[in-house]
């Protein structure tokens, strides 16, 4: 099953020779962006210390414990991540109906798509009652795994009265315990921890990879994978979410408001935005795209075959004229500028409407 898990190859190697070696670290601490495969990798290499199978492939996914812990039924599975308040009893039973209800929807999530986010309805935190709770339960023996396996989630929302609570486990863990924390902020772990921890790097998705990906298990059409994997930025949750961006869908608004500025539909655009608010994550995403439809402007006169969306190449030759790859760098450079304004939570409208303008001025003579 490492073998479904594509770009992080160095890593893999890693944790196949620890295991063939017998060297495997008291514990390990996966760093790397959002959606390049730090869970999947951590659970798989959970697996493979425990999976039944005699072959050399391990884990062999259809043996009864890896069953178990694709299910997260294995007995000795521990998983923790960040949640809303659940009232823990001193047994671990969640007393809050409605936490509940939200922490089984993000187990189910994660089971079924985890390149889908979950949200919860309040903050969310790594708990020190949780925490309580996972060192409780390391003090009885393991059921029927030759490794106990923990995997924390979002390390870095652990407190610091949290993560003190965790570091004498951490340190000392219980006999064939393997104890995995992920995080995506690896400055906001407390130095304590990160001492305690062996680091494994997880690097951003190549393009290809996230291309091949999305082609052969999501069944994404090519020129659609290619845009997707482009703006992806080597997230494959990013890419994932782009592709499938049903009707109208990232790549038709970036050309929509494309014609709309090379039109000068001032009137039509603000009307349009003020009907239909555009959430953060889908603005990110438009701006990307149009990262991309920039590049297909500067392409489309010296190297048409290059350009991403071919299927607009009429159009494209229609916008683009002789002073369009002068203004492009100028072009790009806002794009970054209203996406660390995003970040920086600016409000959206604003962005929306000085990035027509500034669309308006690479369009227009």
């Amino acid at each position: 099953m490492f073998r479904r898990i594509k770009g992080q190859q160095q890593v893999i190697d890693l944790l196949q020779h620890a295991t063939e070696q017998q060297r495997i670290a008291q514990a390990y601490l996966f760093h790397g962006g959002d959606g390049v495969g730090k869970f999947m990798t951590a659970l798989y290499f959970g697996m493979a210390l425990n999976c039944l199978s005699s072959s050399e492939y391990r884990p062999c996914g259809v043996c009864a414990s890896c069953h178990k812990f694709l299910s997260f039924e294995h007995p000795d599975f521990m998983y923790l991540f960040p949640t809303v308040n659940l009232k823990l009893s001193s047994d671990g039973e969640i007393k809050d109906a409605d936490a509940m209800r939200q922490y089984e929807a993000y187990l189910k999530n994660k089971i079924e798509s985890p390149w889908q986010d979950f949200f919860f309805s309040g903050s969310t935190e790594i708990r020190k009652e949780s925490i309580s709770l996972l060192i409780k339960r390391l003090e009885y023996s393991i059921h029927e795994a030759k490794y106990r396996v923990v995997i924390i989630e979002n390390a870095d929302m652990m407190n610091t009265q949290t993560a003190n609570a965790f570091l004498k486990t951490l340190e000392e863990p219980p006999p064939n315990t393997l104890i995995i924390l992920i995080t995506e902020k690896l400055p906001q772990i407390l130095p304590t921890i990160l001492s305690r921890c062996q680091p494994v790097y997880f690097k951003p998705l190549a393009q290809s990879v996230v291309q091949e990906i999305l082609f052969e298990d999501f069944q994404v059409d090519t020129v659609l994978a290619k845009s997707a994997a482009r703006i992806s930025g080597g997230n494959l949750k990013t890419a994932i979410r782009v592709a499938n961006d049903a009707g109208y869908s990232t790549r038709d608004k970036a050309f929509e408001l494309l014609n709309m500025a090379y039109e000068k539909a001032n009137l039509e655009y603000i009307s349009q935005i003020s009907k239909h608010k555009t959430s953060t994550d889908a603005l990110r995403d438009l701006l990307a795209y149009l990262g991309i439809i920039a590049n297909d402007l500067a392409l489309i006169h010296l190297a048409p075959n290059e350009v991403t969306n071919l299927d607009k190449s009429e159009f494209l030759r229609e916008v683009s004229h002789h002073n369009i790859p002068d203004r492009i760098p100028d072009y790009l450079l806002a794009l970054d500028d209203f996406s660390r304004k995003l970040d920086g939570n600016v409000n959206p409208t604003l962005i929306q409407l000085s990035l027509f303008l500034a669309t308006c001025d690479l369009l227009n003579l």
